[in-house]
């Protein structure tokens, strides 16, 4: 997923810029957008280093990311359209996904400070 993350984030630092999308009827908040890319960043991570084949490891990371929102409460429909809305706004997406980079890097060091 780090590799996701940095991928994705060289490719909108380059690009000269990407339609910005209408804010969809229900928008889910920043903060608990930045909660769901956490947990799917722990998710992809998790699912790409047990299921080696791209077919398996797409299969498994739709069934478990469906899972995943649904143990979260979110809708996947109101997650794909905030994706879509922020992705569509380079420094906010940005923003989010260094957050997310700083979470998870604080929760391996309490991991390995255990």
């Amino acid at each position: 997923m780090i590799r996701f993350v940095l991928v994705f984030l060289v490719f909108v630092s380059c690009s000269d810029g990407i339609a910005r999308i209408e804010e969809p009827d229900y928008l889910i908040p920043k903060k608990e957008m930045i909660v769901v890319l956490k947990e799917m960043a722990k998710l992809e991570a998790h699912v790409q280093s047990n299921y080696l084949t791209v077919d398996r490891y797409n299969l498994m990371m739709q069934k478990s990311g469906d899972s995943l929102l649904k143990e979260l409460n979110v809708k996947k429909e109101d997650y794909e359209s905030a994706l879509a809305y922020y992705g569509s706004r380079q420094e906010v997406i940005m923003e989010m996904y260094s957050e997310v980079l700083d979470q998870l890097a604080e929760e391996l060091g309490e991991l390995e400070a255990k």
